[in-house]
């Protein structure tokens, strides 16, 4: 069972929504699986994987993808990783070896950063997969659909945790014109 979902998008559109409900929808008995996100998403409780919308899903904390190696055992059949961008290099190397031993994995994270690049190792990510689930928000300025996340405030960080004080999800013309002088 090599099988790898791999669900992304831009802020707000719903991914760990998708990865809450696909851990509440699978048939594996809840010691037969485990949920993960990074250390450096501090923005709810410390031990759940949290939705914008209020969705939690009890998960371990980690600060790189080597680290998911001790939580496994001979009953683990799955494992849910959230905010997979920031995972560390060795993310696809996790990953494949976690395939190879029969371990289903589902992850969630941002495929472009704020500049609308790809994101950390998203894109040998989504070739990895075998399953893309791509989700879309609405625009904020519009409520069109949205594909790009537009940073609010002024800051060269390339990783900057944060919620609605710091994003927004917009449509393409939107973000154009909100990076208009900034690129």
């Amino acid at each position: 069972m090599r099988d790898f979902t791999l669900i992304f998008g831009c802020m707000f559109a719903g991914k760990t929504t998708r990865l809450i409900g696909l851990y509440n929808e699978s048939q594996i008995d809840i010691n037969e699986k485990i949920a993960v996100k990074p250390l450096i998403d501090n923005r709810y409780q410390a031990h759940s994987i949290n939705s914008h919308g209020g969705l939690q899903l009890i998960g371990h904390r980690i600060s790189k993808a080597e680290e998911i190696y001790p939580l496994i055992n001979e009953q683990t059949k799955e494992v849910y990783i959230d905010e997979i961008q920031f995972m560390g290099p060795l993310i696809i190397e996790v990953i494949g070896e976690l395939m190879s031993n029969n371990i289903r994995v589902i992850g969630s994270g941002l495929d472009k950063d704020y500049l609308n690049r790809d994101f950390g190792h998203m894109k040998a990510l989504k070739k990895l997969s075998n399953n893309h689930i791509q989700v879309s928000a609405k625009c904020h300025i519009c409520s069109k659909k949205a594909d790009f996340t537009f940073r609010t405030i002024d800051s060269q960080d390339l990783v900057l945790v944060g919620h609605n004080d710091v994003y927004q999800a917009r449509c393409e013309e939107h973000w154009n014109e909100g990076m208009q002088g900034r690129l």
